[in-house]
């Protein structure tokens, strides 16, 4: 998703092992989906109705602890494949000087988690044993409230999102398509966009907060999530350019459901961002291509992720930033 508008997040979450794992975050994922408000991050699309079809791929893995009793690493892999979609209205309405819109996102994902965990047998033996387990479903929801400004050259946005727990959840099965915990995300997004050379920077913080997974009674901690991009748009539709995310735990773990103490995550991502806007008449549809790769994950699992996007208007005013690029 490639504007403020698209605010989705993908609401995918893969357990551990039964009973109750606990890592950064409980399943060691989050709500807010990384690197899916790149590039243009900043920009709030004119007063209209828009949809986004957004396909998904993730895979990473990494040592997690799932075992409740012991602090033995078990090896977890995650498989992700989802279409995201996204409706958003933008309105001429206006509060404090911003412009208001409103979007929904859900997805319909397919999820394969697979887990290795340590254990020492009757003999006293190192052994290990694997788990797999594969899930189809609808995910969680996400609904938020946008505020845009802009000024020439220079957009920003606040937005606040809210995620409820709407997929198919079952705190003894270790794939999900749900975190099973409402949570609130406030982001606050820049986009410089030059109409002049067509240079890009966009920038988007925020934080978001955890509410309690009532199955597990597990409180996961707050998370920071930063994202940046950097784009040339060129004449004739085409933008090329590099784009990356940060995320930090900022606080601990807590609640019944968490039996080893504070894990707070962290991981970071890099890769090439590219899009191309085709307009056909008045009708205007972009194409978004993003992969991320990450690195320096702790508490966390690190991998790769896809993005592939069509997007387009299905009512709207003309653009005139887009236009000019």
């Amino acid at each position: 998703m490639r504007r403020s508008s698209r605010i989705a997040a993908l609401f995918l979450a893969a357990g551990g092992l039964a009973p109750a794992p606990a890592k950064a975050v409980e399943y060691g994922l989050s709500n807010y989906q990384l690197g899916l408000v790149l590039p243009l991050a900043g920009y709030t699309p004119p007063p209209g109705v828009y949809f986004w079809d957004n396909f998904y791929l993730y895979q990473g893995s990494g040592n997690l602890y799932q075992n409740t009793k012991i602090k033995d690493p078990s090896r977890v892999t995650y498989n992700f494949a989802a279409n995201i979609f996204v409706f958003a209205w933008f309105t001429e309405a206006t509060l404090f000087g911003g412009e208001l819109g409103f979007a929904y996102t859900s997805a319909y994902a397919s999820e394969t988690t697979t887990a290795v965990a340590p254990f020492t047998d009757t003999f006293g033996v190192n052994r290990h044993v694997t788990t797999q387990q594969s899930v189809d479903s609808y995910t969680d929801s996400e609904f938020s409230a946008i505020l845009g400004w802009q000024a020439g050259d220079q957009h920003w946005n606040l937005t606040l999102s809210g995620f409820v727990p709407t997929g198919n959840y079952d705190a003894a099965r270790i794939a999900q398509t749900s975190l099973n915990r409402p949570a609130l995300d406030i982001k606050g997004a820049y986009t410089f966009l030059s109409l002049q050379t067509g240079l890009e920077a966009s920038a988007a913080l925020g934080v978001t907060l955890n509410g309690v997974n009532s199955a597990t009674n597990y409180q996961s901690g707050a998370e920071l999530h930063l994202e940046w991009a950097l784009a040339q748009h060129l004449p004739f539709g085409l933008s090329v350019g590099v784009g990356g995310y940060f995320y930090q735990q900022i606080t601990n773990d807590s609640g019944a459901g968490n039996q080893l103490g504070s894990f707070r995550g962290r991981v970071a991502a890099i890769g090439p961002v590219i899009t191309y806007t085709l307009k056909a008449g008045a009708q205007q549809v972009n194409f978004d291509a993003r992969w991320f790769h990450e690195f320096a994950a702790q508490n966390r699992v690190q991998g790769d992720g896809i993005f592939a996007t069509l997007g387009f208007p299905l009512q709207s005013k003309p653009s005139p930033a887009l236009a000019s690029r």
